[in-house]
């Protein structure tokens, strides 16, 4: 993910737009918006929850080009595996980006004494959005829907080649 393929040469090879990659950023951007409208009830009424919505779809369309969409036409039990392994991977992301603001937020009250402190922190913030977010609309939003966007996305790649 984060190094691009070799050819044999030793060169990058050339990363192409494809309509399953254009397919699965569209689905899991709607998965991660509704997820987050989902998680937003689940917050408390003085939590800011600015732009929280379009940066978790943002996650989503991200993982759904560079995870879903460079791997369809690989069957079906490997696209229903990709879409699961796509949408716990935008909870995980948007989880730990939401963890890390708050941190930072607070960090910059001066909340914190030492930097140990902080990073301590951010995964007790982490674990307490995590356990906030287990609620049956929010996974099962991300788990059916993850399962059914790959189904989908594994469709589109081979349908238009």
């Amino acid at each position: 993910m984060f190094f691009p393929p070799q050819t044999q040469s030793g060169a990058p090879k050339a990363q192409m737009p494809t309509a399953a990659k254009l397919v699965a950023a569209i689905l899991f951007f709607l998965v991660g918006w509704q997820a987050a409208v989902y998680t937003l009830l689940t917050f408390p009424p003085e939590m800011p929850a600015t732009y929280f919505p379009l940066t978790i779809a943002l996650i989503g369309l991200w993982q759904g080009w560079m995870v879903s969409g460079t791997r369809a036409g690989q069957g079906l039990r490997v696209a229903f595996a990709n879409g699961v392994r796509c949408s716990v991977q935008i909870a995980f992301f948007g989880i730990l980006l939401f963890a890390l603001r708050t941190m930072f937020s607070r960090a910059s009250n001066l909340r914190y004494d030492a930097p140990w402190e902080a990073v301590t922190a951010t995964f007790e913030l982490f674990i307490e959005y995590f356990l906030q977010s287990l609620t049956i609309p929010v996974w099962g939003t991300l788990l059916i829907g993850g399962a059914l966007c790959g189904l989908v996305v594994e469709a589109a790649g081979r349908l238009w080649r």
